[in-house]
């Protein structure tokens, strides 16, 4: 088993988030890259183009064009696997409890250019109640100041969910983001890490990143698990059905 540190744990719990090295190994990485690569360019049958974000402007698929695979771990096998990877579920288990469900996944691309993304917290957007999600983003190339790393606000997820009210464009889509007012700028912080390591950060962290001002990519693979003891909030849709990764089922919960 992975095992943290009481340290560790308490950093998380304190923070908001924490960064654990050499978690995927370099051959686990190799294939998850030639993944993304595959699946950008139209070689995998079956991965649907509804899943596909391109690049603000793009107008066809490419590794060079592709700003992030939606729902990856829930539509490729290969990335299903890493959702299930015991070292990952592991430190999630000491960070959320034994009995784990698969909510979402994203592999963000960010090529060379990739555009920025704005403040924001994962729960503003999940209908899950407690709000104790965790992600694990898993870097798939070395993650630096110039190429695009997240940053984040450290205890911002002891704040309960932020008014996301400021329209903000990617491309021509709309989306919102926290004010700045209410962003304590003093407690910001840089995710930098190489490949294969891993930070999990709790559903209520403010984070962003920046855009990629280099010549490489800045892959990061996103899974986001939350206790099977949750449940579904939105009364306006109905309740998707969540993989069990570890522990086991409660009927009267999501």
């Amino acid at each position: 088993m992975a095992e943290l540190t009481d340290q560790q744990v308490d950093s998380y719990h304190e923070n908001g988030f924490l960064v654990v090295d050499n978690v995927a190994s370099p051959a686990e990485v190799a294939g998850l890259r030639q993944r993304t690569e595959e699946i950008a360019e139209g070689q995998v049958a079956g991965f649907p183009a509804s899943s596909i974000e391109l690049e603000p402007g793009a107008r066809a698929g490419s590794i060079r064009t592709v700003r992030k695979l939606n729902t990856c771990a829930q539509h490729d096998h290969v990335f299903l696997a890493h959702a299930r990877h015991k070292a990952v579920l592991d430190i999630v288990e000491q960070l959320i409890g034994p009995d784990i469900k698969l909510f979402d996944s994203q592999c963000f691309m960010k090529p060379p250019g990739g555009v920025e993304k704005a403040y924001h917290q994962d729960s503003a957007y999940f209908a899950i109640e407690p709000m104790e999600l965790v992600t694990s983003w898993t870097a798939l190339d070395d993650v630096t100041l110039d190429n695009g790393c997240m940053w984040v606000v450290a205890g911002s997820h002891r704040q309960g969910v932020l008014e996301h009210s400021e329209p903000w464009f990617v491309g021509d889509r709309k989306d919102m983001r926290v004010p700045q007012a209410l962003i304590d700028q003093s407690r910001e912080r840089p995710i930098t890490m190489s490949a294969g390591g891993c930070s999990f950060h709790h559903s209520l962290l403010l984070h962003r990143s920046t855009p990629n001002h280099s010549a490489c990519w800045r892959r990061g693979l996103a899974v986001h698990y939350m206790s099977s003891r949750s449940r579904w909030t939105d009364p306006t849709r109905p309740q998707p059905d969540y993989l069990l990764m570890r522990g086991v089922e409660y009927p009267d919960c999501v």
